[in-house]
C-alpha cells in the first residue's frame, strides 16, 4: 500500500508553488511531485536514532491486497463555520484518491478528553485527531500514539526539507520526545497578540508598547483618565511565561521531572503583576472567560488573547455610528529581557491507529492536510499562521495576512516562538501555575508562599 499511497499523494497537487517544490523529489523517488514541504535534502530530515533513517514503514500484505478503502475516523470538536471547513477538507481528500476514506465525528468540547483517553484505552477510539502536544504527552506515556518519524524519513513518503521549514521552537516540540521519534505533526498556530483600543491611544498620546514597562505605564494612563484597568490577560498562566521566559528563567526540567523556575525572577513578575491587578491598572478576567467582551464595552483598554480572537473582538465593538464605538488595533506582545519569548500554540494531529494499514494511511491524509495550499487555506479558515515557511509565503496567505491585523502581528513575532516541555503531568503544572498567580493577584497570598505552594504541587503532578 506504501508505494500506493504514494503515488495518490503525488497525482493531488500537480499545480503552481507544490509543483515547484516538488520537483526535486520527483526525481529522486520515480514519482511525480509527490506532496512536500520544501526540497529534498537528506541532511535535514526528521532526527533519527540509530539506523531509523534506514527503516522503511513495514505494511501487512493483507493491507497491500485489499481492494477495499481504509476508513479513518476523526474526532473533533468544531462547530459552525469552523466544522463545514473542516468537512470540506476532508469531502476534497476523500475524492482526491480511492484509498482511504475518513469520517468525521463531532464530540462536545466539555466532555472530549475524558471520552478520548476511555475509548482509547478501550480500544474503539479514533484514528486521529488533533490535540496540544502537552496532552499528548500522557498519550505517549500510555504507548497509544504511532512514531511517524520513519514515515517521515522514508525515501519514497517523507517529508524533505522539514527541519527549514519550521521555526526552531516548533522543531525542538516535534522532537522533544527524544529517540528520534515524531508523535505530533503540527499544523497552524494561533498565539498571543495585544489588541488595544486605538482611539484611546491616539487620544491620550500613547505609543504601541514594545516592552512590559511600556504596557504598565500606558495601563496606568488608562486608568487614570478613563477610571478603568489598562491591560488584562486571556490566560495569565501564558503571560507569566512569557514574563520569566524573556527575563532569563526555565521552567520545567522534563528530564528529572520537575518545576526549575527562577525563584527570585519568578517572585519579581508576581509581584508585578499583583501590584497592577491591586492598583487598579491591571485586572483579571474573571468570570467574563475572555476579554473580547470587556474590551468592546471599553471596561479595559487593552489585553493579551488569542490571534484567533479577532473575530470577537469586532463582533463585541458597537458598529460605527452608535454610542461607545472605537477603533482597536493589534500588535505583537511586548518584549522585554535577554531572551526573545513567545508561547508556541500549535496545536497538531497524532497517529492513534491501531493496525499498520491504518497507521499508514492516518499518516498519509495528515501529510495531505500539512501541504502548503491545504494548510495555507485551513489556516484562513480558522484565523490561524501556518507553521510553515512555505505556506505563510503563498499568495493566497499574504493577501489573507494583510487583511488581519491579529494574524499579521503573530507573524512578525513567529520568530521568537519557544519550545515549553511537554511531558506527563505538564496540564497539571499549567494550572498550578494560574493558581499560583491569581493567589498573588487576589491579594490571598503572598508571592514567596504562592511560588513555594506551586512548586511542591507541580513537582508532585511531574511525578504522579
Amino acid at each position: 500500500m506504501k508505494k500506493t499511497l504514494s503515488l495518490i499523494l503525488s497525482a493531488m497537487v500537480l499545480t503552481g508553488t507544490l509543483s515547484i517544490l516538488s520537483a526535486c523529489q520527483g526525481n529522486r523517488t520515480g514519482t511525480t511531485n509527490n506532496t512536500t514541504i520544501g526540497t529534498a535534502n537528506a541532511e535535514t530530515t526528521a532526527p533519527t536514532d540509530g539506523e531509523t533513517d534506514k527503516t522503511e514503514p513495514t505494511t501487512s500484505a493483507a493491507a497491500s491486497d485489499n481492494t477495499d478503502p481504509i476508513t479513518l475516523t476523526y474526532w473533533h470538536t468544531l462547530t459552525d463555520h469552523h466544522e463545514e471547513a473542516l468537512l470540506k477538507r476532508l469531502e476534497n481528500f476523500n475524492q482526491s484518491q480511492n484509498e482511504i476514506i475518513v469520517q468525521a465525528e463531532q464530540q462536545p468540547y466539555s466532555e472530549f478528553q475524558g471520552k478520548l483517553l476511555q475509548s482509547v484505552r478501550a480500544g474503539v477510539g479514533p484514528d486521529i485527531v488533533s490535540m496540544f502536544p502537552s496532552v499528548a504527552a500522557n498519550y505517549i506515556d500510555q504507548g497509544f500514539l504511532t512514531d511517524m518519524a520513519p514515515y517521515i524519513n522514508d525515501p519514497v513518503q517523507g517529508i524533505p526539507n522539514l527541519r527549514e521549514e519550521v521555526a526552531e521552537g516548533v522543531w525542538d516540540d516535534m522532537t522533544q520526545f527524544g529517540e528520534g521519534k515524531i508523535y505530533h505533526i503540527p499544523e497552524a498556530n494561533t498565539g498571543e497578540v495585544l489588541f488595544y483600543n486605538k482611539t484611546w491611544y491616539d487620544e491620550l498620546g500613547l505609543k504601541v508598547p514594545t516592552t512590559w514597562t511600556q504596557l504598565e505605564e500606558n495601563s496606568q494612563k488608562i486608568f487614570e483618565a478613563k477610571g478603568v484597568a489598562g491591560f488584562g490577560s486571556d490566560s495569565i498562566m501564558d503571560t507569566f511565561l512569557c514574563l520569566i521566559t524573556q527575563a532569563g528563567s526555565d521552567y520545567v526540567d522534563a528530564v528529572n521531572k520537575k518545576v526549575v523556575m527562577d525563584e527570585p525572577i519568578a517572585v519579581e513578575k508576581l509581584n508585578w503583576f499583583a501590584e497592577g491587578v491591586q492598583t487598579g491598572y491591571f485586572r483579571l478576567v474573571g468570570e467574563d472567560q475572555y476579554f473580547s467582551n470587556p474590551f468592546g464595552s471599553q471596561a479595559v483598554g487593552s489585553y493579551i488573547g488569542s490571534s484567533a480572537g479577532i473575530d470577537y473582538v469586532s463582533a463585541g465593538i458597537p458598529a460605527a455610528g452608535e454610542s461607545g464605538h472605537f477603533e482597536f488595533a493589534v500588535a505583537p506582545i511586548p518584549q522585554e529581557g535577554p531572551v526573545k519569548y513567545i508561547n508556541y500554540w500549535g496545536s497538531g494531529y497524532v497517529n492513534l491507529a491501531t493496525d499498520e494499514a491504518s497507521q499508514e494511511a492516518v499518516y498519509t491524509f495528515i501529510k495531505y492536510l500539512i501541504t502548503p495550499e491545504i494548510v495555507a487555506q485551513s489556516a484562513i479558515d480558522f484565523g490561524s499562521i501556518p507553521v510553515y515557511k512555505t505556506a505563510r509565503e503563498l499568495p493566497i496567505f499574504v493577501e489573507y495576512m494583510n487583511t488581519n491585523p491579529a494574524v499579521k502581528a503573530l507573524n512578525e513575532q513567529m520568530a521568537y516562538v519557544g519550545h515549553i516541555p511537554s511531558i506527563k503531568g505538564s496540564d497539571q503544572v499549567r494550572t498550578e501555575v494560574d493558581k499560583m498567580i491569581q493567589s498573588v493577584a487576589l491579594g490571598l497570598s503572598d508571592a514567596e508562599t504562592a511560588y513555594q505552594t506551586f512548586v511542591t504541587a507541580a513537582d508532585a503532578a511531574l511525578n504522579d
